[in-house]
């Protein structure tokens, strides 16, 4: 890493850090946040020419304190400092209020790429995820898609860190295309479509499991490298279930064993509350062939969980596909989530037994926090210094202990929530939302971040209706008894 400067015009940018273990092309995005010129577009001298993609380092011999000259004119409708919009103060706490305009960085939409930003915020979120991936050795200039998507988003997680301005997110965009060509489809316009925010999560789930070894502790000789990967460790759990021929109680049940990295949340016409919904996802009619019939017969797959993730992230099943439009259409109606789940039922009677003891310990501390919550109330003493204590709760540290990777619980509080505003999942907008503190939390509109409440994630279950935003994935982590 060696700091440079850049001549563009009358302008100068002194103190730009240059990684000389990356391609030229993050370099490039970096000058476009400053100059808003495009990449494409930038014509940077160097010996023999200009500088190239995909160009070597070494033999240019850039050294600390190096000029680049710089042609190329900026794109008048993409700007080089993120766009803010209107905020009223009045509507906001004196928090919320000290909090706008202190240069959180978004990322710049670059033509329907919401899905992408949304769900790149909310992995963000993940505070393990940043260790695991700072420590990444791959480059953008390997041909394994799944490498290039790994080190363009260890590169702009990096950037994200050590910048107060929004991000297009150029490179990373360019991986996810030419390893998932689905997100490259244009409408008749030539435009870029709009893509299901969910399919870009496992998409990038699935690559990042190819890559990122165990954080510590890895298991000799396991072939599976998606269950081998820091990102089973923080994500994943196991599901045991058991189908059942319910035409034929002779016939033997089939025991099976999966690994999940999201739980589905159904949507029926009684579903209303977020563990209805999860509750209707472990108990599936699904027809087969049957053996012992000679024909295709109903079964009923019960599951249950029989290893928490450590981070559990829940669907929203709202979207099916409309056969006569031809489109994913969404289902609006309203499901109340909780700030914290309790998946305790949803277990095995194993693991029921495993979580038994640090449960108790755990319920018994939230007892005791509560009531003298309730005394400070009654007595009206310790109210701002709980208030001030609560405020600053910030982010936890990563953990980087794989013995701690275990929910040993039951249960999670809520810190990430993904919603789109629309009818259908191809089309509409997708935010992130990040918790902060305690009602405290940041939402990320692409490039505009500005700071809300509980209340308003409260209004995520649907109840404003397709024309509103409505919680599609939301993040959950684990609830630990304190040391």
């Amino acid at each position: 890493m060696v700091k440079v400067s850049v001549k563009w015009g009358k302008k100068k940018f002194d103190d730009i850090e240059l990684n000389l273990a990356e391609p030229p092309a993050v370099f490039k995005t970096q000058l476009f946040t400053l100059t808003g010129v495009l990449p494409e577009r930038q014509k940077i001298l160097v010996k023999g020419g200009t500088l190239k993609d995909d160009a070597d380092w070494e033999p240019l011999n850039i050294k600390e304190g190096h000029t680049f000259m710089m042609m190329g004119s900026a794109e008048s409708e993409i700007p080089s400092a993120p766009i803010q919009k209107p905020v009223f103060v009045e509507d906001l706490s004196q928090e919320e209020a000290e909090n706008i305009g202190n240069g959180i960085p978004g990322l710049v939409n670059l033509g329907n790429t919401c899905y992408m930003n949304s769900t790149l915020q909310c992995l963000r979120a993940v505070p393990e995820l940043h260790g695991v991936l700072k420590s990444y050795p791959g480059t953008l200039r390997e041909t394994d898609p799944s490498n290039a998507i790994t080190a363009a988003m260890r590169d702009l997680f990096n950037l994200l860190s050590n910048t107060n301005q929004s991000i297009p997110p150029m490179v990373f965009l360019q991986a996810l295309r030419t390893a998932y060509p689905q997100f490259s489809q244009k409408n008749s316009n030539g435009t870029f479509m709009q893509q299901d925010a969910e399919e870009c999560w496992s998409q990038l789930i699935f690559s990042l499991a190819q890559k990122l070894p165990k954080l510590k502790g890895s298991a000799e000789g396991e072939e599976n490298k998606l269950v081998n990967s820091a990102i089973a460790q923080l994500l994943s759990g196991e599901m045991v279930s058991v189908v059942s021929n319910n035409e034929n109680a002779e016939e033997p049940k089939k025991v099976q064993t999966d690994i999940f990295f999201k739980l589905p949340c159904h949507i029926g016409t009684t579903t209303t509350f977020l563990t209805e919904g999860i509750r209707e996802g472990l108990e599936e009619k699904i027809t087969k062939h049957s053996e012992t019939l000679g024909k295709e017969a109903a079964y009923t797959k019960s599951s249950r969980i029989s290893r928490l993730p450590y981070y559990l992230t829940v669907q929203f099943m709202r979207f099916f596909w409309k056969q006569g439009k031809q489109v994913k259409a969404k289902i609006v109606k309203p499901v109340e989530f909780p700030f914290s789940i309790d998946l305790f039922d949803f277990a095995t009677e194993e693991l029921k037994a495993k979580l038994q003891p640090r449960r108790k310990q755990l319920v018994e501390i939230e007892e005791q926090q509560f009531q003298a919550s309730l005394k400070k109330k009654e007595t009206g003493k310790g109210d701002e210094m709980e208030t001030t204590k609560t405020n600053n709760n910030a982010r936890p540290e990563p953990n980087l202990d794989p013995d701690q990777f275990v929910n040993d619980t039951g249960m999670y509080e809520l810190f990430a929530v993904l919603s789109h505003k629309g009818r259908t999942a191809d089309s509409g907008h997708y935010v992130a939302w990040v918790k902060e503190a305690e009602d405290k939390w940041l939402k990320y509109d692409d490039d505009v971040v500005s700071v809300t409440n509980n209340e308003d994630i409260k209004k995520l279950s649907g109840k404003g209706g397709g024309d509103w935003h409505i919680a599609y994935l939301l993040v959950y982590r684990s609830k630990k008894v304190p040391q």
